[in-house]
């Protein structure tokens, strides 16, 4: 009943509901997360939006949607501390709720991600014992209530770990065995099972990214998002808006310094430490570009952004990262400005009020040097001392160029104050 595949968790079939190692938000993130959401489609996050997140330790249930489940058990686990701060307690909780959400939904078919041992940094050989432990006692308490339990891991290393616990457990039931297990010295091939389940070839799939292999070629596939949340405002949406006389106001900001007006706004703000899938950044800038080098498999721009708090030095990092294509960055930065700021909101409490304040105002990212992000324009070109719009948005460019300006990041910003009205 307990075995471990090698592959990829979006795509397994067979199973009732997949558990998604998940942050506090529950609207997803880096990694597993953000990859689990993204096949599942924009629905998923509108779900998540209304379990008001999630505390560490415990799992919460949504639809599949377009994943090949019927359900996605979102479990948060905790981040390791060094052992000190009770991350197996916590851990442990993950997969008790976890496997009381499958009783009491007849969910009779599970396949568990390795929770808490990706970027939350749960080492591996620790987390299986847990997981393996937890889930075979679960289960001998509730005989006849699970048909299939799997967990299914990206590598070598994850496979060994878990068979080795599965291979410990079976026997455990009448006599534990207090050895600790011993290391497999061969290296499993992808797709093996412990037992004697098959799997399909669609499983056999997704190695674990090395971060320090710099010839990395895994191929970059662009997500597509085009009913997501963060696409209802546009450049097209306000043109039409400003074409049919629609009355709105209007808020501009641009600098981050302190002693601009909503200053908070900026990518380059600096204020509370903002946390997105457990991991810290400085500003949501530094998000940003990290996860443009992860997009595009440049492990080494990744390190040294994760590592760089001035985010004039992540902006030039992001700007040179290997392997860049504009098609395939136009279609993500989207859903990545909006992950963003969105753990922002959650983190920073001036930069939460800052965007609540704005109330319904249509928010232009003054930027007189970036037709993307901005509006390719400063404040005085833009608003009247009356705060109308003097420009209408489709002749919205920086002065040495005829760029169609975007405005992205005032666009998603409105999304994101909508989220949370």
């Amino acid at each position: 009943m307990i075995h471990v595949i090698q592959g990829d968790i979006t795509k397994v079939t067979g199973f009732d509901a997949i558990v998604n190692p998940a942050n506090n938000s529950l609207l997803g993130g880096g990694g597993l997360d953000g990859l689990i959401h993204r096949a599942a489609g924009p629905q998923l996050k509108t779900e998540c939006r209304r379990l008001n997140g999630c505390e560490t330790g415990d799992s919460k249930l949504t639809l599949g949607y377009n994943l090949p489940c019927k359900y996605v058990i979102h479990s948060v686990g905790p981040i390791w501390m060094g052992g000190m701060a009770g991350e197996e307690e916590l851990l442990t909780s993950c997969y008790t709720s976890a496997m009381r959400i499958a009783l009491s939904n007849n969910i009779r078919k599970i396949a568990f991600s390795s929770i808490s041992t990706g970027e939350y940094g749960y080492p591996l050989d620790k987390a299986a014992k847990v997981a393996i432990s937890i889930v075979s006692s679960f289960i001998a308490e509730n005989p006849d209530s699970f048909d299939d339990i799997c967990w299914v891991v990206a590598d070598d290393l994850a496979f060994m770990a878990y068979s080795e616990e599965i291979k410990n457990a079976v026997p455990t039931k009448e006599e534990k065995k207090e050895k600790p297990a011993k290391k497999s010295k061969g290296k499993s091939k992808a797709g093996k099972s412990t037992d004697s389940a098959s799997t399909s070839s669609d499983d056999k799939n997704a190695k674990a990214l090395d971060l320090d292999d710099e010839n990395n070629t895994n191929d970059v596939v662009p997500p597509v998002f085009p009913k997501a949340p963060y696409n209802k405002y546009h450049l097209d949406w306000l043109i039409d808006e400003v074409g049919n006389g629609s009355v709105h106001t209007y808020v501009c900001f641009y600098l981050a310094e302190k002693n601009n007006d909503y200053c908070e706004l900026s990518l380059w703000y600096k204020g509370e430490p903002i946390f997105i899938n457990g991991r810290r950044y400085y500003t949501a800038l530094q998000y940003i570009m990290a996860e443009k080098a992860l997009l595009f498999n440049d492990f080494i721009s990744y390190k040294k952004i994760i590592n760089e708090s001035d985010p004039a030095i992540c902006q030039k990092l992001g700007d040179s990262i290997s392997n860049y294509d504009d098609n395939i960055w136009k279609n993500s930065y989207r859903e990545i400005l909006y992950n963003a700021n969105v753990g922002k909101f959650l983190s920073d409490k001036a930069f939460a009020d800052a965007l609540m304040s704005t109330e319904k105002a249509i928010l232009i990212n003054a930027t007189p040097d970036d037709d993307i992000l901005g509006a390719g324009m400063d404040k005085e070109e833009l608003l009247s001392d009356s705060g109308m719009l003097k420009v209408p948005p489709q002749n919205w460019h920086k002065s040495d160029s005829d760029f169609q300006a975007k405005n992205e990041l005032g666009f998603v910003l409105m999304s994101v104050r909508d989220a949370f009205c």
